[in-house]
């Protein structure tokens, strides 16, 4: 095979890659948005309506009742199945579930379980006029090695201040208007259906293979 066509066939299945996950978050993230904002805040509330809306995808794509987009999407449920992409695939699911998973939890202890050195925390702000506006300061001012160090504190907070962070974030998000608990909670919902269509994708492959 040609250098030409090797590349002309990266660049293809790039684009269909790119249109598969253009058409289902151009598709569901508004769905999953105007619900939340809408309609309900429960995350299984969420995770029900999507669900039903990606097994009506499925059940179209299975019955080749949409076209071309149906085939590109089967391609790149099969490519996820196997090698790299299928490593990388499972992987990054697996840490977006937990960190999304495990940030959600912290808000809701910090809300509760930890919600007396919340209060400790609010005390100490009290005395600043606009905390938001502080802490966008703080962060143009940071370096690449406030950053690191920042990234390095934030996981040892995990394993050895957990009350402390969990407070911090419910403070964060009851800043942000209770945005951050939203958008998170959307994005669990997100990663938690991709899990679903993958696996659901792979034992069909395997019950194919079985006949």
């Amino acid at each position: 095979m040609s250098k030409a066509k090797t590349i002309s066939n990266r660049i293809q299945a790039l684009i269909e890659a790119l249109t598969v996950f253009g058409v289902i978050t151009g598709l569901l993230l508004p769905v999953r948005l105007f619900f939340y904002t809408h309609v309900s805040t429960s995350w299984l509330g969420s995770f029900g309506v999507i669900s039903v809306i990606s097994v009506i995808m499925i059940v179209l794509v299975k019955k080749k009742k949409l076209g071309r987009f149906g085939e590109m999407f089967e391609n790149q449920m099969h490519k996820m199945q196997h090698g790299k992409r299928g490593m990388l695939a499972y992987g990054q699911g697996s840490l977006m579930l937990l960190l999304l998973g495990g940030t959600i939890l912290a808000i809701e202890l910090g809300n509760t379980t930890y919600s007396d050195i919340k209060a400790q925390i609010l005390r100490e702000v009290e005395g600043i006029d606009d905390p938001e506006k502080m802490m966008i300061s703080q962060i143009k001012d940071q370096t690449l090695e406030d950053w690191i160090k920042g990234l390095v504190g934030l996981v040892l907070a995990v394993f050895f201040a957990f009350p402390q962070l969990a407070a911090l974030l419910a403070v964060l998000n009851d800043t942000y208007n209770g945005w951050i608990l939203h958008f998170y909670t959307v994005g669990l919902v997100e990663t938690m259906e991709v899990f679903g269509i993958l696996i659901f994708y792979r034992f069909t492959l395997r019950n194919k293979k079985n006949i």
